[in-house]
């Protein structure tokens, strides 16, 4: 199923109508040449289970391969082409929490870090040093998960050669039956596995776990998080371990999943030789209940968490469903659902841009997950004190959906926007990632689902979409939320008191808006666009020059826009396109702070001059073309995307943008709401501290830097933005930068029609830069939050450069990566006090001679001086000891491997080479030398580098804590 149909229905069903047991047990049913049989003792040793197609009338994308070994053990092989010669490998081990029994919350999860601290054939810290050594980036390129139903191990290799292939079923081999789990190394990943725990803890997280208990709490969803409990963490022991390995990773529990650059033939030929082998170790054992959902009639839930940035407000039914296989009817009334949904989402969206919206984003959606359960909900993101209005909104619009259903210009949007996806999806087949696709086969494996082709998508969805119509749509509405009872959940930052309980106030409240009638919704006019007359006549070529060995044309126009073009072939249908302009953030007024921000945000939500933004949505409807506009720290970009046919409407697009752009009042109001709901948010997280005052204290207080102060924020009117922005939009000077999928001729008459024929601009200037921020060397900031989350940042920065000497930036990001190894090694395997943790350099653009090399970790706050006292350990031994070779080796391979794939990236193009091009033409320069630059790094010069630059006395500190000790907690 192609990503982008994968959002039209819920990504979770069961596959047979059978009891619990065999839902939570797939291989204990088995195909024989009869047809279809239960296997009756549990203990049943050498039975095969099922494919997700086998007893379904749909097929499976032909160009995928499905094997099966004697054992049991399973695989599915997919050649495809990018990135160019790598290849994924994810070994999915079909049990997660949900088969951990009662005592052992968090097993599955701990046993998933206990695979990479030893095995058959990596000892204890080998293994990340073996990804390394093949070119490889722990994280990035090895990393793994746990959830409720799987666990999958993923291996993104560097090329598909066949000893690159071998190595990585040698540790996928290691993986499914070849774990040592020493006593030792349980005790040690413990820390860690608790530091991870620690980094998750949030409003966010805390909302959900409450949330889920209110929802389901006769099930074991509400009993068996991933993360696991706190106190069998604590005491979790390497038998508990081996029992869970030896039960769940069973050779016909677990699926190889294979998608990349390679042969197939000596895949599966070495799939043999290496899994052939394996054997069951231990006995099988039924698997734990599910457990019921039962709820009748209204049932409100409150849950108050004051660091939390909104209010969110939801009307929702769940209830405990049969298991189906997925069959083309199943698949056609899921289908039908969304497309219901969808439109009731764009009546939500319509609503959210109102000036007297009580929400500032609403959403509605359906369908079947984790596996047994089936949910409808409409919900909405609110203020706190608008909680009552938008329980009655939200409720109203659902009512007057079940009440009238749709109109047929609603369904003909959706049907266009829907139609425009397919036929996309097909277009894009050739250049879809291997790891997404790798990611969406397990998906489907995992939910029953037979993944199928883009092609095959198109032509089933397409068939669906001509036989329904608006009755049609209007009962499966009906269907979807028939349920007898309605789940009222409130939680967030809302204050509810009175002389009843909470619960009672929102069930009275919700009591109250369904006593209301609701009226038929109003056919609006349609509108149209383009509605601006194409200009007339066509901007003269001053200048063509090509750049042949990179494939580069740059065009100026007489009036002194610049035309940038790359054509590649590296995402199929696909056009990116940066029109910048100006100098963005940098030349924000000292008097005018977060006008960036606002300016931002008012653009986006306004639309254009002549249509609002949704109007332009009802307009655009089954057009893919859609434009942003961003104010980066060094220049103004309405960033547009679209398919290749459609390369005229994104001209026209961004002409109207420049030409008629819209300031709308309620776009505004809009805006100052989120920011004053992010601003809360971010004053009540460690996370967010960050972003509030650290980065500014990082540039000496310079308010371009960080999130603005929400009181300066809120004394900028509309016409602050229509002031600052209208002149630039106007007159500075434009360069247009297109990287992607199209032709040549057909691109530079439109940029001459919309862009060449317009007058000369002569603004831009840079003598308003408000000056250079300054890095606080040798201070520290400590910044206490009001929060109950019970982690520190640690934070350690050095002063560095700009990002205009290339090779000293190349040279700064292999050595973040040399420190972020050793913060690994020491702080996360040594210490066991971080999971989280980084080093990296952050040159600027904008600002001459600024730069911020960041040492970071999410620690335990009794931690904070201790980890913050071993990074500058690491620093100092780096400039006492120096960079060894093996050291640089280990750091540089993964960083060559990913320079290559980002050289086929049209966002790399668009954004280190083309855009501002004509401002910095050293840019182009930049893609002949990036490779011989990279692979002639010493390990001398990192030394050099880090003694220059990784200065202790200079570096600044920042610690991030809760303001209660954490003793006080809880």
């Amino acid at each position: 199923m192609s990503k982008h149909i994968k959002l039209l229905y819920t990504k979770f069903a069961a596959w047979t109508l059978a009891a619990c047991f065999f839902l939570f047990c797939p291989n204990l049913l088995v195909q024989s040449h009869e047809g279809y049989f239960q296997v009756n003792s549990v203990f049943a040793e050498n039975i095969l289970p099922l494919w997700p197609q086998e007893g379904s009338d749909l097929k499976p994308d032909p160009d995928v391969i499905f094997g099966r070994l004697p054992n049991g053990f399973r695989y599915v092989l997919m050649v495809n082409r990018e990135p160019k010669d790598r290849v994924n490998i994810s070994l999915n081990v079909q049990a997660g929490s949900m088969f951990e029994e009662n005592g052992h919350e968090g097993t599955a999860h701990y046993l998933e870090h206990m695979l990479f601290c030893g095995s058959t054939h990596f000892k204890p810290g080998e293994l990340v040093k073996y990804f390394q050594d093949m070119g490889m980036q722990f994280g990035p390129d090895a990393n793994a998960h746990t959830g409720y139903y799987e666990t999958v191990y993923d291996i993104l290799l560097p090329d598909g050669k066949k000893e690159s292939l071998d190595k990585g079923f040698l540790i996928a081999e290691d993986f499914a039956g070849g774990a040592l789990l020493l006593d030792s190394e349980v005790d040690r990943e413990r820390r860690v596995i608790l530091a991870e725990k620690r980094s998750r803890d949030s409003a966010s997280y805390r909302t959900f776990v409450s949330t889920m208990k209110f929802k389901f709490p006769d099930s074991q969803l509400s009993k068996r998080f991933p993360i696991g409990e706190q106190e069998v963490l604590e005491s979790m022991t390497s038998s508990q371990l081996k029992d869970f390995y030896e039960t769940w990773y069973r050779p016909d529990n677990i699926i190889l999943v294979m998608v990349g650059d390679f042969d197939p033939e000596t895949a599966a030929s070495l799939i043999k030789k290496r899994f052939s082998g394996l054997t069951p170790k231990g006995v099988i054992k039924p698997c734990p209940s599910f457990g019921d959902i039962k709820h009748e009639g209204i049932k409100a839930y409150y849950h108050y968490e004051e660091e939390a940035g909104n209010t969110s407000v939801s009307i929702e039914s769940v209830e405990k469903t049969g298991i189906e296989t997925e069959t083309s009817e199943v698949l056609r009334k899921r289908f039908i659902s969304e497309i219901a949904d969808r439109i009731v989402r764009n009546r939500l969206d319509a609503m959210v841009r109102k000036k007297d919206a009580p929400f500032t984003s609403a959403s509605i959606s359906s369908g079947y997950s984790m596996r047994r359960i089936k949910y409808a909900d409409i919900s909405a993101e609110c203020s706190p004190g608008k909680w009552g209005e938008s329980l009655k909104a939200i409720d109203q619009t659902l009512r007057q959906a079940l009440s009238f259903g749709f109109t047929q210009p609603e369904y003909e949007r959706v049907k266009k926007d829907i139609t425009a996806m397919l036929d996309n999806a097909v277009k894009q087949a050739s250049t879809r990632d291997s790891r997404i696709l790798a990611n969406e086969i397990i998906w489907h494996l995992n939910s029953n689902r037979i993944f199928r082709s883009p092609l095959q998508e198109k032509e089933f969805y397409s068939s669906v979409l001509k036989s329904i119509d608006i009755k049609t749509l209007h009962d499966s509405f009906l269907e979807t939320w028939k349920t007898s009872h309605r789940l009222v959940i409130i939680t967030g930052n809302a204050v509810i008191k009175g002389d009843v309980p909470p619960e009672e106030l929102i069930s009275s409240a919700y009591r109250e808006s369904v006593q209301k009638a609701v009226s038929k919704p109003i056919e609006n006019k349609p509108v149209f666009f383009p509605y601006l007359p194409e200009p007339s006549g066509k901007g003269a070529i001053k200048e063509r020059k090509e750049i042949p060995d990179l494939g580069i044309v740059q065009i100026d126009f007489e009036n002194g826009v610049r035309l940038n073009l790359k054509k590649t072939d590296f995402e199929a249908n696909e056009i990116r396109v940066n029109l910048s302009f100006g100098y963005g953030r940098s030349v924000e007024p000292v008097d005018l702070e977060g006008i960036s921000e606002l300016s931002e945000a008012v653009i986006n939500e306004s639309g254009l001059g002549a249509l609002d933004k949704d109007d332009m949505d009802k307009a655009l409807a089954g057009k893919s073309a859609r434009v942003d506009f961003s104010v980066d720290d060094g220049r103004f970009v309405f960033k547009g995307r679209t398919v290749s046919e459609e390369a005229g409407l994104l001209f026209q697009l961004l002409h109207a943008h420049l030409v008629d752009p819209g300031y709308r009042e309620e776009a505004y109001l809009l805006s100052l709401e989120r920011f004053d709901q992010k601003y809360m948010e971010l004053s009540r997280s460690i996370d967010g501290a960050m972003t509030l005052s650290g980065e500014r204290f990082l540039a000496g207080g310079d308010p371009r830097f960080g999130f603005p102060s929400l009181q300066k924020l809120k004394m900028l009117s509309i016409e602050h933005v229509r002031s600052w922005m209208g002149p630039k939009i106007k007159n500075d000077p434009v360069e247009i930068s297109v990287v992607g999928d199209f032709e040549e001729g057909k691109v530079v008459e439109l940029a001459s029609i919309y862009f060449g024929s317009l007058p000369e601009r002569s603004g831009g200037s840079m003598l308003k830069m408000a000056g250079i921020p300054i890095f606080p060397s040798a201070k520290s900031h400590k910044i206490n939050v009001e929060t109950e989350d019970s982690k520190s940042i640690i934070l350690v920065a050095y002063p560095t450069e700009d990002i205009w000497n290339i090779s000293r930036t190349r040279r700064f990001n292999v050595l973040g990566e040399v420190v972020s190894e050793k913060m690994r090694e020491e702080i996360r395997e040594s210490m066991g006090a971080a999971y989280s943790y980084s080093a990296y350099n952050n040159p600027s653009r904008a600002y001459p001679g600024y730069g911020v090399f960041y040492t970071e970790a999410v620690v335990n706050p009794k931690e904070s001086t201790a980890v913050e006292k071993r990074i500058k350990n690491i620093v100092a031994d780096i400039a006492k000891y120096g960079i060894t070779d093996g050291e640089l080796k280990r750091a540089l391979d993964p960083v060559l491997t990913s320079v290559k794939d980002m050289l086929r990236k049209n966002n790399y193009w668009l954004r280190n080479v083309l855009t501002e091009s004509v401002r910095y033409p050293q840019q182009i320069e930049w893609f002949r030398t990036i490779k011989n630059d990279y692979e002639s790094i010493t390990a001398g010069e990192l030394t050099e580098l880090a003694r220059k630059y990784l200065d202790n006395r200079k570096a600044a500190s920042i610690i991030i804590g809760p303001a209660k000790p954490p003793e006080t907690k809880p």
